[in-house]
């Protein structure tokens, strides 16, 4: 193998083309994901109101029960950096350390924001919802000082 071809796969750090990525990163969801769509299905079954993704509050919460003043975010165990289920890429692992550190860091912000504010701020794993959801169901009813229905 020629020297150059082989600095060339050593390189190449991704196995999919530019537009393979492309396509793949477009159709990763930021809003109304299936962890999401569960939770809100289970509200209205109990005929319990909320407001989605209201960007005028910061962090843009996925459900929002402005009355009691308490913000929902159901995070991915990827982009939120899970600490035990974040699995990072081999490939530009720098970028994804990066990336996934100030996610986190954003996270705490809007935390600390929202609660000086006299906001709750319930955050549920993605993980949680999918293996566990009563559990995380139960979570979002005490914030909202509903019993269990």
């Amino acid at each position: 193998m020629k020297l150059t071809t082989w600095i060339f796969l050593f390189l190449k750090m991704d196995n999919l083309t530019k537009e393979q990525r492309r396509k793949n990163m477009q159709h990763i969801r930021s809003t109304g994901t299936a962890p999401e769509r569960a939770v809100m299905e289970a509200l209205k079954k109990k005929k319990i109101y909320f407001a989605t993704y209201i960007s005028k509050i910061i962090g843009k919460p996925d459900i929002v029960f402005r009355r009691k003043k308490v913000a929902v975010f159901i995070d991915s165990d990827f982009w939120h950096g899970h600490p035990k289920r974040c699995i990072m890429p081999k490939t530009n692992s720098i970028y994804w350390k990066k990336k996934i550190e100030g996610n986190q860091k954003r996270d705490k912000l809007v935390n600390v924001e929202l609660k000086n504010n006299g906001w709750v701020v319930v955050r549920l794993w993605e993980y949680d919802i999918k293996h566990s959801f009563e559990k995380s169901f139960q979570k979002i009813l005490k914030a909202i000082g509903k019993k269990q229905l």
